[in-house]
Order: structure tokens, then sequence, then C-alpha cells
């Protein structure tokens, strides 16, 4: 058994790499949930998201506590899939600086590309949090 896996009853909990974190939250998920914290309260909301590159982009309204987070604010990134049925599922979490996404010609791309917020059907902000530090786990039967 690997350093990075325990065995704990009837399932086993590794440790992912951040080759693998990447690739499950670029491919394998469109809603993630992000943790920030507004006068002094924390916060955890669900967004639609885009990784791209090196970043995790998501749109959001005026007016809302997620626009308060273009000001590089520090927050955590994360997405999941379980199959309860299994006792299975994995878990990515990134943490990073959060900005607002400004220039006029990268917010036009944004518009026209695949990101759709289900909240949000006219995102008056975009932003991009970078991807400083992500981690994985995935849990599976023994």
């Amino acid at each position: 058994m690997e350093q990075n896996e325990q065995t704990t009853g009837a399932t086993n909990l590794q440790e992912l790499s951040a080759q693998e974190s990447l690739t499950l939250l670029r491919d394998k998920s469109y809603v993630g949930r992000v943790a920030f914290v507004v006068d002094g309260r924390p916060f955890i909301l669900p967004v639609n998201y885009l990784a791209e590159g090196d970043s995790v982009v998501f749109s959001t309204g005026t007016g809302t506590q997620l626009a308060a987070l273009g000001t590089g604010a520090q927050v955590a990134f994360e997405v999941d899939n379980s199959r309860p049925l299994d006792h299975a599922g994995w878990s990515v979490v990134v943490h990073g600086a959060a900005r607002e996404i400004t220039d006029p010609d990268e917010v036009e791309r944004l518009r026209r590309g695949p990101l759709k917020s289900w909240a949000n059907w006219s995102p008056q902000h975009w932003v991009r949090i970078s991807i400083a530090e992500i981690t994985g786990r995935r849990l599976t039967r023994a």
C-alpha cells in the first residue's frame, strides 16, 4: 500500500496528486463551492465554473456576496463527486486569491464561451481564482 493511502474498514482513502486533482477539476465537475469570509462571517456558495489554465473562473451578479471577491480575497474552492451506495467518491480543494476580471476582451470571450451560470442569466462580474494550492482525495471500497 502506498504512503498516501489508508485503509479503514471497507474503504481506502487515497491522496491524489496535483495533476490528478487538476484533471478532476477540469473534466469531471461543473458546479463547485466557493468558501470565503465577508465582514468576519464565513460563507460557502455554489457556482457554475470553468477551470482553465491555472485558475477557476465563475460569474456573479451585482450586489451578491460573491461580487465582493474581486478584491483579491483569499478563498477556498471545492468540487466533489460521491457514490453513496458504493461508499466512494472524490473531493478536490483549491486555495488561492480571487480577483475580478476587468479586461473587456477577456470578459467578452468568457461571455461567449461555454460557462453559463444557472442562477444568473446576465452576470455583471467575472471572477478568477488563481490556483495557489490544489489537493484531492479519493475514497474507494477496499
